[in-house]
C-alpha cells in the first residue's frame, strides 16, 4: 500500500468508498489482509470495496474480513448504494449479480442518489465518446484479460434502468476505481445526466488524488471533488 494512504485519519470521515487493488496481492494471505483491515476497517458498514483484480486471490478470505458477499446494495443517510463485481465475468453484470442490480433500481423510490461502485470503468466500452480513450484512462486497456474493459453489457442492460432512475428524480453516479497510472481523475455527464467518475492511485506517485464527497443531507445535495491526497 503506499505510505501516505496509510497515514490518513479515516476517523474524520463518515465512509470509505474503495475502488478495488487494495494491495498488489490483497488477499494472497492473513498478514496483508490483517494489515489492510487495520487501517481501512473492511468490516466496517460503511467501508465499501468494490473488488479489483488485485484483490481476487482468495474470496473466502476477502469474505471473512469484511462479512459481506462480493456485491451487495447499501442503503445510508437517504443514498442507495450498489457495490458491483467487475471481475465476475468478465467486466459483465449478469447472473445474481444483475438479479440484485435489477431489483435495487427497479424499486429505489425514496433515495436522493444512486451511487455506483466498481472497479472496472465498465461504461467505457461501447460508448462513442469515451472508448477511444480507453488506452489513456484505465490502467487496464481494451481487450480479453482478467484485468482489461472486456466488451459488456453495460449500456444494454443496465444504463437503460440508471437511465429511468434519472426520470425519476434520483441523480445517479457510477464511480470506477482503475485508474491512477495513466491519469489521477475522471469525470464525464452523460446527455441523459448520468455521472460517470473515476478515482485511484499509482503507488508511490506523485499527484496522487482522492475522490472526496460531500453530502448536505437537508437539502439532498452530494457534492466531489478531487483532493491531493498528501492534503487529506
Amino acid at each position: 500500500m503506499d505510505s501516505v494512504i496509510e497515514s490518513i485519519d479515516y476517523q474524520k470521515f463518515d465512509m470509505v468508498w474503495l475502488g478495488g487493488d487494495l494491495a498488489y496481492l490483497t488477499s494472497q494471505d492473513d498478514e496483508t489482509m490483517s494489515h489492510i483491515d487495520s487501517i481501512l476497517d473492511l468490516g466496517s458498514f460503511n467501508t465499501l470495496w468494490s473488488l479489483g483484480n488485485h484483490d481476487y486471490s482468495d474470496l473466502d478470505r476477502i469474505q471473512s474480513f469484511t462479512n459481506r458477499p462480493l456485491y451487495y446494495s447499501y442503503n445510508n443517510d437517504g443514498i442507495t448504494y450498489i457495490v458491483l463485481d467487475t471481475q465476475d465475468s468478465l467486466s459483465n453484470v449478469v447472473g445474481f449479480q444483475k438479479e440484485l442490480f435489477d431489483y435495487v433500481v427497479d424499486t429505489i423510490s425514496k433515495s436522493s442518489h444512486l451511487v455506483i461502485i466498481h472497479h472496472k470503468l465498465i461504461w467505457m466500452y461501447n460508448n462513442p465518446d469515451l472508448e477511444p480513450q480507453i488506452d489513456s484512462i484505465p490502467n487496464g486497456g481494451f481487450g480479453d484479460c482478467f484485468y482489461c474493459i472486456n466488451p459488456n453489457n453495460f449500456y444494454t442492460d443496465l444504463y437503460p434502468k440508471l437511465v429511468e432512475v434519472k426520470r425519476r428524480g434520483i441523480e445517479v453516479i457510477c464511480i470506477g476505481g482503475d485508474i491512477g497510472f495513466n491519469t489521477k481523475e475522471f469525470q464525464y455527464t452523460t446527455k441523459e445526466g448520468i455521472h460517470l467518475l473515476a478515482s485511484g492511485i499509482a503507488t508511490g506517485s506523485i499527484g496522487n488524488k482522492a475522490l472526496i464527497f460531500n453530502h448536505d443531507i437537508t437539502n439532498k445535495r452530494l457534492i466531489w471533488e478531487y483532493k491531493l491526497i498528501s492534503e487529506l
